[in-house]
């Protein structure tokens, strides 16, 4: 799956690319971001996977911010579907922005939490 997604993202770029698999759509990395900010979908491992039926709503939201994207059914059959005001630059730019930004966060609470466990260790 992750094969097929690399060869086409080769080629398209500054597109969302969708990776069809079983019953269910994935998309990785920076575009696995972008869905997880657009859509409110678990961003785990660097992917984004969601139901077959659920694509035409995760599609809408897309479409919506104007980023052109891709479906991969197969490797000899993709879809491309081009906005001529791409925004998936834009959007990917800002949305690694808001991540760094939640892991920074995210990292300083944990410090904190395992200060005060070592404490209420110590205390106890």
């Amino acid at each position: 799956m992750k094969e097929k997604y690399f060869r086409v993202k080769e080629m398209y770029k500054d597109y969302l690319v969708f990776v069809k698999s079983g019953n269910f759509w994935n998309v990785f990395y920076g575009d696995a971001l972008i869905l997880h900010y657009v859509t409110g979908d678990v961003l785990n491992n660097n992917k984004v996977g969601f139901p077959l039926k659920v694509l035409g709503k995760v599609l809408s939201k897309v479409s919506k911010l104007n980023i052109s994207y891709v479906l991969v059914y197969a490797l000899d059959d993709i879809r491309v579907h081009e906005y001529s005001s791409n925004s998936y630059t834009f959007y990917l730019g800002k949305f690694r922005e808001v991540y760094d930004v939640e892991l920074k966060f995210e990292k300083s609470v944990s410090k904190v939490l395992n200060k005060l466990l070592v404490i209420v260790t110590i205390l106890v």
